[in-house]
């Protein structure tokens, strides 16, 4: 009798044991991978290239490019600055917080006779270390 109930113990036991064992086929699937993000890069329109622009007026307006914008959009930040003592130009100073592609910028308080130094940073708005800038010169007629 004593071996009856030692049989049915070590059974129950066993099937117990069985039925907890993990099937190793249904571990989960990892997580897809998290798309990167592609490097910002930007042109100007006009684009002055290694000459000075030049403003007919006290503002001066340009259009930026940006190839491969991430779909989160991105932020342009604009500085001005008087190249003789490097002393900021509010007028030309500004945040462009969303851009819209092909829109107008324009930049103002451009005194004649006087040259500017103008940086254009454009920093995606998912990813601030993806970033690209353009810096160039202008001049009032």
């Amino acid at each position: 009798m004593l071996f009856r109930y030692v049989t049915f113990f070590v059974l129950g036991i066993s099937l117990l044991s069985t039925g907890c064992k993990k099937n190793p086929d249904t571990t989960p699937p990892p997580p897809p991978p998290t798309p990167t993000e592609e490097q910002l890069s930007i042109a100007l329109d006009p684009d002055p290239g290694s000459t000075t622009a030049a403003a007919t007026g006290a503002t001066y307006a340009f259009k930026i490019s940006v190839t491969k914008a991430p779909s989160a959009g991105v932020k342009v930040d604009i500085s001005t600055k008087k190249n003789a003592d490097n002393s900021v130009v509010p007028e030309g100073t500004k945040t462009i917080d969303p851009y819209t592609p092909g829109g107008e910028i324009s930049i103002g308080g451009l005194v004649a006779g006087t040259l500017y130094d103008v940086s254009v940073t454009v920093t995606s708005k998912s990813k601030s270390t993806n970033n690209a800038s353009a810096a160039f010169k202008v001049a009032r007629k």
